[in-house]
């Protein structure tokens, strides 16, 4: 038999820009989690400290312009062509990284004329440019037309690379995209705030959703710790603002009559399979009116390393009434290897492990939520049940003011009080035998929380690093009790929280 060449055909590409993906918007994803993985590396090196992690992106309608820049290892002058030019090949691994086929740095080639990779490495003089013509691009692909040639002499044809002087102490990665698409809403920079917001590894907003603190102690108590890294969106440098999880306590369901509800406690759920923990998951109990009307907040979200895997309704399938799921707000968090993302990520691999995580869940939290909403709905209007949801809310606040820190002497004061004040109704509360043993934890747990708010000494003032006088931290500790005793507590929090982060800025 005679030895023939196997040549890829440059219709791959179209395959793996276009063909991969069905929203223009997942390339966010796709360069966000490069990104982290190299924000971890670096933080592993010891390059940068956690707290200097940062990820930067531009969306600008105006100017056609979309960029995604971090401040990780970046790559090495010697490795960026290779790296940055190769398709389908990666040195990362399954095992401790988001992104590992070197597939979606190509995703951006599809919505834009021009996309270019800027990088640099530690100890290095020099940046590496790297320019992918995008236009040209589409001009090679069309049918009929060039057509002999290779993958690789398309992607030949179509970049550019230079080396320029660049400051030895800067580390970096910056993609561009030029001359974006008008078709797409990559644009859209409300958006792509929201996607955002549910794809990515971002850290909860602690003031909407009180919860924060008590779901990471439950994840770590397992033996796991959620990954979280401040992205900042904007349309230029000045106008960068952070994005959060878009998880809330306070919430509307029932999308036609938009019902007030809110979380009042949190179950929590492991899936261990033949002795392996396979995930870590929580959902929150409210009223369960319907339907959550903010499509950020609904359906169980599953995540490996922290970033999105499928969408809200991948989770329809350990429901027997896919509906159940868009009454839920939830997270379930992958936690071994077993499972993988597929290239696409809009779900995992179906391999044994998959079908026997989807059968865990369906049996256990699908099945026990079906059969919370039913019971809801038989004791939404029970005075009794409302009572301790009510109780087990102001636990989680005050768990969080623990954690967080306290405003003023005058905020713990005023905690203390509502707390004693939740304990005497508590313990007023004539009760039938159904919620008896309710009460009686709830009494006990209250009881706690009073000794822990009284014992702790925890104040945001003091979580100033900026190295501020003893005379100007007494003055601060002053006006900040001025301001718990005028204002409601949430403005309170937005005014001492924006004054510890600007002296800590200076």
């Amino acid at each position: 038999m005679a030895e023939e060449t196997v040549q890829v055909g440059k219709y791959t590409l179209e395959s793996l820009t276009t063909g991969m993906y069905s929203d223009p918007k997942i390339v966010y994803r796709e360069y966000i989690q490069n990104s982290v993985d190299s924000l971890e590396n670096a933080v592993s090196v010891g390059l940068i400290e956690p707290q200097s992690m940062r990820i930067d992106i531009i969306v600008n309608a105006e100017e056609s312009y979309i960029s995604i820049k971090d401040n990780g290892t970046g790559i090495s002058a010697a490795d960026a062509a290779k790296t940055l030019m190769n398709v389908g090949s990666s040195k990362k691994r399954n095992s401790n990284n988001r992104g590992f086929r070197g597939i979606g740095r190509l995703g951006g080639m599809s919505y834009c004329d021009t996309l270019t990779f800027t990088t640099s490495a530690e100890s290095e003089k020099v940046k590496t440019v790297v320019t992918f013509d995008c236009k040209r691009l589409r001009y090679l692909l069309v049918p009929g037309e060039f057509e002999d040639m290779s993958l690789s002499a398309v992607l030949e044809e179509i970049t550019t690379i230079d080396t320029l002087p660049e400051k030895e102490e800067k580390h970096y990665l910056c993609v561009e995209m030029k001359n974006v698409n008008g078709f797409s809403d990559l644009l859209d920079i409300d958006a792509a705030k929201s996607y955002i917001s549910q794809v990515a590894p971002l850290p909860y907003h602690s003031r909407h959703f009180i919860y924060t603190s008590q779901l990471k102690e439950y994840l770590m108590s397992n033996g796991y710790s959620v990954e979280e890294f401040p992205i900042f969106v904007g349309e230029d440098e000045s106008d960068l603002e952070p994005v959060y999880k878009p998880n809330k306590s306070r919430f509307r369901s029932d999308r036609a009559k938009r019902t007030a509800d809110e979380i009042t406690s949190m179950s929590y759920f492991d899936i261990t399979i033949d002795g392996e923990l396979y995930a870590l998951g929580w959902y929150g109990n409210c009223g369960w009116y319907g339907f959550l009307s903010e499509k950020e907040l609904s359906g169980f979200r599953v995540r490996k390393g922290n970033i999105l895997i499928g969408d809200s309704k991948t989770m329809n399938v350990i429901f027997k009434e896919a509906r159940f799921n868009e009454w839920t707000q939830g997270e379930i968090f992958i936690v071994t290897d077993k499972l993988i993302p597929n290239a696409r990520r809009d779900d995992f691999e179906q391999n044994d492990a998959y079908y026997k995580l989807i059968q865990a869940l369906s049996d256990g939290v699908g099945l026990e939520i079906a059969r919370t909403i039913r019971e809801a709905s038989l004791t939404r209007n029970n005075p009794n049940a409302k009572a301790l949801r009510e109780v087990e809310k102001k636990l989680a606040e005050a768990s969080t003011a623990v954690s967080e820190g306290f405003n003023s002497t005058v905020d713990k004061e005023k905690l203390i009080t509502t707390l004693t004040d939740t304990a005497a109704s508590l313990s007023g509360l004539k009760i039938g035998d159904d919620l008896s043993v309710k009460k009686k934890e709830l009494q006990e747990k209250v009881e706690t929380a009073i000794e822990e708010v009284a014992e702790s000494k925890n104040f945001k003032i003091n979580q100033i690093n900026s190295g501020i006088d003893k005379k100007s931290k007494q003055v601060l500790k002053v006006v900040s009790n001025i301001l718990s005793r005028k204002l409601a507590k949430v403005l309170v929090d937005e005014i001492i929280e924006d004054i510890v982060s600007e002296l800590n800025r200076k």
